[in-house]
């Protein structure tokens, strides 16, 4: 496994994968496509329990990342109560940006986005696909909170269910 990406990920370690959130290596496969042999870590979701094949040599550029480590977490969690992102009023191009914050991976900016949501759903109703961001963002940072801290996953959201509602008194 030479080509195991700068990340230098082993089998048993939490990682995260954008748009589905926290889960665990479980081993490492080879698959021949189209005619080269190449190595998948093959990863088991929290969440949904889906297992998930990821390249090894593009897992960095697909955005596979270590959990967020446990002496961060008090600073992730602080995000969701952060000034609301500047996002487009018109709603195209803010659910571009919405959908490309989560592609970004960035579990910080990923979590001012879901304080920003939240705020704004106070206010007025979601769209159903900013609502449908809304969850998934959520979901994707509480199974990441989950394995940081080794919490279950209902715990986690509702810490996070907790700094939001703390964020809108404030």
């Amino acid at each position: 496994m030479s080509e195991a990406t700068a990340l230098k990920l082993n089998v048993g370690d939490s990682v995260v994968y954008p748009n589905h959130g926290a889960g665990k290596i479980l081993g490492v496969s080879e698959r021949e496509v189209m005619g080269r042999t190449q190595d998948y870590f093959e990863i088991e979701l929290l969440q949904s329990g889906m297992q998930v094949s990821v390249p090894v040599n593009h897992a960095d550029t697909l955005g596979l990342r270590r959990i967020t480590p446990q002496d961060e977490i008090p600073r992730l969690l602080s995000a969701f109560t952060e000034p609301d992102l500047d996002l487009p009023a018109a709603w195209t191009p803010r659910h571009r940006r919405e959908q490309a914050l989560l592609q970004e991976g960035d579990v910080f900016k990923i979590a001012r986005l879901v304080g920003t949501l939240y705020r704004r759903a106070l206010g007025r109703s979601l769209a159903v696909t900013e609502r449908a961001i809304f969850d998934e963002a959520k979901r994707m940072i509480a199974t990441e909170v989950a394995v940081a801290l080794g919490l279950d996953l209902k715990e986690a959201e509702g810490r996070i269910e907790t700094l939001l509602e703390g964020s809108a008194a404030a």
